[in-house]
């Protein structure tokens, strides 16, 4: 397929830089950054549309900082102006992404998401007796910027748009021409394309029997387990020298009947169950709000919001026996108690 045009005018469109500004403050209207720029929303759009245009937009004004998902994950935090630039652009560049990418991938596309990855996880597991489990190591802080120039450009033209494009990507590598910050919408969208050759490698060439890929974790499915392992075997090869990665060790072979997990959900024939991780993090987020109310740091209905907005993280699991024994009331000891007790296991099992 030849690559589609996308013109630095068509970023820079009234309606589009104020649409961007719209999704770019969700959730995030509180800020100050955020107040400040909406406050004088006409002033701003026009000096960034210049900016657009010009070729001149600072990009890399960004904050950086640690978080424990579980374990330690360094996060990049545009300010609220690229915030706005990278909705802007990807309002024309991601759809035409999307396109290249196999229905099997789940990560950063609407209508998608780890629900809908667990579901088809299921599917899969009941079809077929034997997978591989594969991640990649270090993923975001791998990704080759010359490959990735080379897999966009097969998807993309218009000089501007390109030269945009390629300083963001360049504004927080490592300085070696590798590394995608964490927590940018286009680094979302870019590493998710990224990994789109390997789809069509285990779809076309490998012939896999079924796949589920979200971002760098990956599961396929086989016949038999030397199928999967030879499988396997041909990925680490495809991952090296087509893509400049690595996979991280050791590659999971088991059979489908004894489950598999997937974004933090256990996945059998039968059931889907939360994993001991996505037990953890229910559990503690849910005695941390109510050791807020029982502490009268947060109302009633603050707690009930919070708890609400808890329990989407099992959404797609049978769990609602497990769920109802959590979610009784109990002291306000009992809740800093239990708290602090699986503080202390999510730390050691990050170590």
């Amino acid at each position: 397929m030849n690559p589609t045009h996308v013109s630095l005018e068509a970023i820079a469109d009234w309606d589009n830089l104020a649409s961007a500004a719209w999704r770019a403050s969700a959730g995030k209207r509180g800020r100050y950054e955020v107040r400040s720029f909406l406050a004088n929303l006409l002033p701003n759009l026009s000096e960034l549309r210049r900016d657009i245009l010009d070729g001149t937009v600072s990009i890399g004004q960004g904050r950086a900082f640690w978080i424990r998902d579980p374990k330690p994950r360094l996060i990049t935090a545009a300010c609220f102006r690229e915030r706005v630039l990278q909705h802007a652009l990807m309002w024309h560049v991601g759809p035409l992404l999307e396109r290249a990418l196999v229905a099997d991938t789940f990560a950063c596309l609407t209508g998608r998401g780890t629900g809908a990855a667990v579901r088809r996880t299921q599917e899969h597991v009941r079809r077929f007796p034997w997978y591989a489990k594969m991640d990649v190591r270090k993923y975001f802080a791998s990704i080759d910027h010359d490959v990735l120039r080379k897999l966009l450009r097969r998807r993309l033209k218009g000089a501007g748009m390109l030269e945009l494009v390629d300083r963001i990507i360049d504004a927080y590598g490592d300085g070696n021409g590798r590394g995608l910050p964490i927590g940018a919408l286009t680094s979302q969208w870019f590493a998710n394309y990224y990994l789109g050759p390997l789809d069509r490698f285990l779809l076309e060439r490998r012939r896999v029997a079924g796949m589920v890929r979200y971002m760098d974790d990956f599961v396929f499915w086989g016949a038999t387990r030397d199928e999967v392992r030879s499988c396997a075997d041909g990925v680490d090869e495809f991952l090296n020298q087509t893509l400049n990665l690595k996979s991280r060790p050791p590659t999971l072979i088991n059979r489908s009947s004894h489950g598999v997990t997937v974004c933090g959900y256990r996945v059998f024939p039968g059931t889907i169950q939360l994993s001991r991780t996505r037990r953890d993090r229910f559990a503690q987020a849910l005695m941390h709000w109510e050791s807020e109310w029982l502490s009268e740091r947060i109302s009633s209905l603050e707690l009930q919001r919070r708890i609400d907005a808890t329990l989407g993280m099992t959404v797609d699991a049978d769990a609602r026996n497990w769920i109802g024994e959590c979610v009784h009331r109990r002291s306000r000891s009992d809740v800093i108690e239990r708290l602090d007790a699986i503080k202390i296991r999510i730390s050691h099992d990050d170590e």
